[in-house]
């Protein structure tokens, strides 16, 4: 951070707690002027609040003290009736599904064989055989 911007951010910041403490020193005096000016207001709206809640509860012990009304008769009606279930038809005897089962073919794998070595008298049999190779092909 460049020395311009933590000047700026210091700046906002200290400008932003003025603005706070300017707030709550307002707020601190109106509150302190409400109280101090109206104290009779105040003893006033007490004592109202005080007979509206003792009316209320002499109105809730006068209640208590009746009986409770009578709770209204239960209405008859005439009995509901209701057809008995058609039980389901037994159902006939479980008919297994038909498998049929198929094997798979066979698989074969070719592997080819190098030729069977004969011992022959010529030399010439013995030196051409490549190792087996029955591609075609020279080296």
């Amino acid at each position: 951070m460049t020395r311009l911007h933590s000047t700026l951010v210091a700046f906002v910041l200290g400008a932003a707690a003025a603005t706070g403490l300017f707030a709550m020193s307002r707020t601190i005096r109106l509150g302190q002027g409400a109280a101090a000016a109206q104290p009779a207001l105040i003893a006033r709206e007490l004592a109202s609040r005080q007979a509206k809640l003792a009316h209320w509860s002499h109105s809730l012990e006068q209640a208590r003290a009746k009986h409770p009304p009578a709770l209204p008769k239960i209405p008859k009606f005439a009995p509901v009736h209701i057809p008995a279930a058609v039980p389901p038809a037994a159902p006939a005897a479980p008919v297994a599904p038909q498998v049929t089962y198929v094997r798979p073919s066979a698989v074969v794998k070719y592997r080819h064989a190098s030729a069977p070595h004969t011992s022959t008298g010529s030399s010439k049999s013995a030196s051409s055989d490549d190792g087996g190779s029955d591609d075609g092909g020279g080296d």
